[in-house]
């Protein structure tokens, strides 16, 4: 029996919504959550990308990511007290001196803010990717700051790409603070490959590593995955530990900073 055409349509638009909204569906999410088969789901798949909305994946769809990535004035009203207090909690973090890396991310930036509040620091070299974090750090009293060159990545007022990584060769980080889009049970992720990427390289480079997210990344799945669990210092968070274990992550009380 052929399906009206509206209704497929509005099934196609409920497609893209979903993908928009998570960032990152694979099919077999596709099929539960619209009741399809995958056959039906990888049709739906190929009209909906013919339009633009979406980026097909070996085995799922990625949402477009200038459409679907709000831009750093957008994202930086999100979740503002939340992001205030991680930021507070991973400062504390930070020795008096020594070497550590902030990546992009509108956390990040409000670490980077809370850090210019800190009145013991003694010789602290900070270096970053994000122009935004580096303009707040400016001129910071005990701040020796260097910014690590790259493809300049304009939503993420953030420098990236292989450039980037090659910059890192330079570095070794008693610390980084790094932000995150998702964080799930096999542990923290990205969807964009650039930041992806750049992340792991500054892993290899790290003593001590801190994800700072926000509970709003908590159960959600993007496909460049970052960093597992047992790869962290601590993650730092608002996130409550019952949360966390609904999500099947289940974190050591070392590990956990609660913001």
């Amino acid at each position: 029996m052929r399906v009206p055409q509206h209704l497929v349509d509005r099934r196609r638009e409920e497609l893209r919504s979903l993908i928009r909204r998570d960032g990152f569906l694979p099919v077999a999410e596709i099929c539960r959550r619209l009741r399809v088969s995958e056959a039906t789901a990888r049709r739906d798949l190929v009209a909906v990308e013919a339009n633009g909305h979406i980026t097909r994946t070996y085995g799922g769809a990625l949402a477009d990511y200038n459409s679907a990535f709000a831009s750093l004035d957008e994202r930086s009203g999100r979740a503002r007290p939340a992001k205030a207090r991680i930021a507070e909690l991973a400062v504390a973090q930070i020795p008096r001196e020594g070497t550590i890396f902030l990546d992009a991310g509108t956390t990040i930036q409000a670490v980077a803010r809370a850090l210019t509040h800190r009145r013991d620091l003694k010789h602290l070299v900070v270096a970053t990717n994000s122009l935004a974090a580096a303009s707040v750090l400016a001129g910071a009293a005990g701040v020796e700051l260097h910014v690590v060159g790259g493809m300049f990545l304009n939503r993420q007022a953030a420098l990236m790409g292989a450039r980037a990584i090659r910059a890192l060769g330079d570095w070794s980080f008693d610390a980084a603070f790094l932000s995150g889009e998702a964080m799930d049970a096999a542990g923290i992720s990205n969807s964009h490959e650039s930041i992806a990427d750049f992340q792991k390289a500054v892993l290899t480079r790290t003593g001590r590593i801190y994800f700072c997210l926000d509970a709003s990344k908590l159960g959600r799945a993007t496909p460049h995955r970052v960093a597992s669990w047992r790869q962290l210092t601590a993650l730092v968070t608002d996130t409550r530990p019952k949360q966390l274990a609904a999500q099947g992550i289940d974190l050591p009380a070392a590990k956990l900073l609660r913001a």
